[in-house]
């Protein structure tokens, strides 16, 4: 079944993520010296590498639990903005004898999650290996969307939720040279606060990546011009959405893709978290989320992939 919901560390739920993909055809084990296996110390070692064979060349994706206590630079203004989460790094070759991606691979092909955080520039309290996660995920072969929030945590006072999408592209509108996937991150309370453009290299959350490409904060994928991302009939209960288009810039004047795995919709459409909306003449289906977290009102508003 690859729909999932219920309550996970961010570590088992990296595990979840990976076991189900390398189910399927040209997905396998990256590295068998990467695991999740509990240490009983507060460090990055919870993650999984993943390989993708299924084009031209051969892809690494690698899933990081980010659990320290060191308390890393999420924003611009060094020092007051630290958060640990998950990271998702693309790399296109991988080193068998150090286990990892190369040095120079993050810059352009890496995001970086931290749903846990705290704004006066301590450590992160809480052990992640620890803190339970509701989440909503669906996994199939093309990659995966998930909505997760924290339990509340009363030491750290940047909980958030967020959407984490990584999906291969089957079929791009042209060819470019680059790798079919791109990666989609998105907090409940925004980027603004989380863009570390003055942080270290690793730990800089990016809205959009397209591997090797560019990332972004904001630019990179268009849900549409304004609010509407999705409507829902007050006559014949129908609902009219758009699936959101994936760009091959920043600007977005390149359009290559639009996502199989989730759209966005807003208070006002007439949808509330947990509406099923089917699609006409398919047996798929998608499920609306909507999420707050812990610190903060701010709401996401997604619907992902539910059936097949």
């Amino acid at each position: 079944m690859p729909f999932f919901s219920g309550a996970l560390p961010m570590d088992q739920l990296i595990e979840l993520i990976a076991d189900t993909l390398v189910g399927y055809a040209n997905w396998e084990n990256g590295d068998t010296e990467w695991v999740t296996t509990d240490t009983g110390a507060r460090d990055n070692l919870a993650r999984r590498c993943l390989k993708y064979t299924g084009d031209a060349a051969d892809i690494w994706i690698a899933l990081e639990l980010i659990n320290d206590t060191a308390g890393h630079d999420i924003h611009s203004d060094s020092g007051n903005y630290h958060g640990n989460g998950l990271r998702v790094t693309f790399s296109a070759s991988w080193d068998g004898i150090a286990h990892g991606y190369p040095s120079t691979a993050p810059e352009e092909s890496q995001s970086y999650i931290p749903y846990e955080s705290v704004t006066d520039g301590g450590s992160i309290h809480v052990d992640l290996r620890d803190l339970l996660m509701t989440y909503y995920l669906w996994v199939d072969s093309s990659g995966f969307a998930l909505m997760a929030v924290p339990e509340a945590n009363s030491d750290d006072n940047r909980q958030s939720s967020f959407i984490c999408v990584v999906e291969h592209m089957a079929s791009k509108e042209y060819s470019d040279g680059l790798t079919n996937f791109y990666c989609f991150n998105q907090f409940n309370v925004g980027t603004g606060w989380a863009n570390a453009s003055a942080g270290a290299v690793g730990y800089r959350h990016r809205e959009i990546v397209r591997p090797f490409a560019y990332q972004h904060l904001t630019g990179g994928i268009q849900f549409w011009s304004d609010q509407w991302y999705a409507l829902k009939s007050t006559g014949n209960g129908k609902v009219y959405f758009v699936k959101p288009v994936i760009c091959n810039d920043s600007a977005e004047y390149q359009p290559i893709w639009q996502s199989e795995l989730f759209f966005k919709f807003s208070p006002e459409s007439g949808l509330v978290d947990g509406d099923v909306i089917a699609v006409e003449g398919q047996t798929t289906k998608y499920i609306c989320k909507s999420l707050a977290s812990p610190d903060s009102t701010s709401t996401l508003y997604y619907a992902i992939k539910y059936v097949a």
